[in-house]
């Protein structure tokens, strides 16, 4: 068993429809300040003192018959880089989807895996 003391939920992504009334609403309505934009379809705001909720548009937006509004993943924050990587290798001996890295990224390093119902999960560690 691995020793993995989460210190809490860093994000949750959920996908939206229409980016626009999205911002809107968790913007101007909720009124959480957003402190990043990552092109037209992603946007994060802060809540509370330390978490984030990011907001990306689905794939499917055009397509009127195939609204998709879901939670797109839960994020965890590890220590370091070498924590991705031995959670990695624990999840591989545990035979846990290993869905996307781990992989690097701007800032730090990060790993998608798979519940055993298909929720997507991230464990990442980002830098200064």
């Amino acid at each position: 068993m691995i020793d993995f003391k989460p210190s809490g939920i860093n994000h949750i992504t959920i996908r939206v429809n229409k980016m626009e009334r999205a911002e809107e609403f968790y913007g101007n309505i909720l009124g959480f300040e957003q402190i990043r934009k990552m092109g037209q379809s992603m946007a994060v705001y802060r809540v509370g003192k330390e978490d984030t909720l990011v907001i990306v548009e689905a794939e499917t937006s055009y397509d009127p018959n195939s609204r998709d509004f879901r939670i797109d993943h839960i994020g965890f924050y590890l220590d370091s880089a070498d924590e991705v990587d031995k959670m990695s290798n624990y999840f591989r001996e545990q035979e846990v989807t290993i869905l996307s890295g781990p992989a690097n990224r701007k800032k730090g390093r990060f790993l998608f895996v798979s519940d055993p119902d298909g929720n997507m999960i991230e464990f990442f560690y980002e830098g200064e």
